[in-house]
């Protein structure tokens, strides 16, 4: 038995439904048994930190980085403990989903804090212009996208730190970004009701899929796709980010308010109001129904499948599942 650094370990398997033949979409292969982390290995308590909001596991490191409130705790997934709990002194703002270099990125407003994975510590932020909403890493690992407060989208060279514009292009009501293989990045238009797919290298628009409300959550899903949930919509959407069409949806009980997918496709994972936190196969066959974490604020899924990270607002924890 474990012990996490801000709280005891508490081990519980969550009663599941399990589907011996299942193909899946993002895969060649069909799985002999199929599964998904289910099983509770480790509760962090976050009381004395704060509500956690928002999760992301970092694809090269058994990491995870936690928002709660104006601080970002470091999460080590595979021993169930609390590396670090860094004080950022404002309310953050979004967390980038994928790590570059043993670096994840923490967005405030203005500032981007690059924390030292390696370390657990954050280094000196690079400053914006103008504050920000959203951040994704490129897929190359070069530089970060960001959601400016002006309509306009910035690109970070991480490098050198520099910052610039993106000419001509406006988006209004930025409700998210995400960037996908081949330099193209994803942005929810909230003005327009679209989620748009741009070429980086020429800004020229790949497509757009229209949206019925709000764009909760806008991520990369598995290779290939854009994932997204949308208000007005009980379903995962996966957007193929070559073409940018709507190739696939994975229906919840309820319109989820936070996401995440299996990184094959097998399985995702909602928040759903009223009922708690939902695992659904490909199929549409809900394999968990739980009310454990109360509604989860975030959730994440580790980059090789094994691990999911579950942010508990109502419990003030953070939960982490393995298989």
């Amino acid at each position: 038995m474990k012990v996490g650094s801000m709280g005891v370990l508490k081990r519980g398997i969550i009663s599941v439904c399990v589907l011996f033949s299942l193909s899946c979409i993002f895969g060649e292969e069909e799985p002999s048994i199929p599964g998904f982390p289910g099983e509770i290995d480790a509760n962090i308590s976050f009381e004395t930190i704060g509500v956690p909001s928002i999760c992301k596991c970092m694809i090269d490191y058994d990491i995870a980085l936690v928002a709660a409130g104006n601080s970002i705790a470091v999460i080590d997934i595979i021993n169930g403990e609390t590396e670090a709990v860094i004080d950022l002194g404002l309310e953050i703002d979004d967390i980038a989903d994928s790590d570059v270099d043993g670096f994840g990125y923490v967005l405030t407003g203005s500032l981007l804090h690059p924390v030292n994975l390696s370390g657990a510590f954050i280094e000196d932020p690079i400053k914006i212009t103008v504050d920000c909403s959203f951040i994704s890493v490129s897929s190359e690992g070069d530089a970060a996208w960001i959601s400016m407060d002006n309509d306009s989208i910035g690109l970070i060279d991480l490098a050198t730190g520099e910052v610039s514009v993106v000419p001509d292009i406006a988006i209004g009501d930025c409700q998210g970004i995400a960037s996908a293989q081949n330099s193209v990045l994803y942005i929810a238009d909230g003005s327009n009701s679209i989620i748009i797919g741009y070429d980086t290298n020429t800004w020229s628009e790949i497509g757009h899929v229209s949206v019925p409300g709000e764009v909760y959550d806008l991520f990369p899903g598995p290779a290939g796709y854009i994932c997204a949930i949308v208000d007005g919509s009980n379903e995962l959407w996966f957007i193929k980010s070559e073409t940018c069409t709507l190739y696939k949806m994975i229906t919840f009980p309820t319109i989820p308010t936070a996401s995440a997918a299996m990184p094959d496709g097998s399985f995702a994972y909602a928040a759903c109001p009223g009922i708690g936190m939902v695992i659904v196969a490909e199929s549409g066959q809900i394999e968990v129904k739980t009310m454990d974490f109360g509604l989860p604020s975030g959730i994440d899924v580790s980059n090789d499948g094994e691990r999911a990270v579950i942010c508990s607002a109502d419990n003030e924890a953070v939960y982490i599942l393995v298989k």
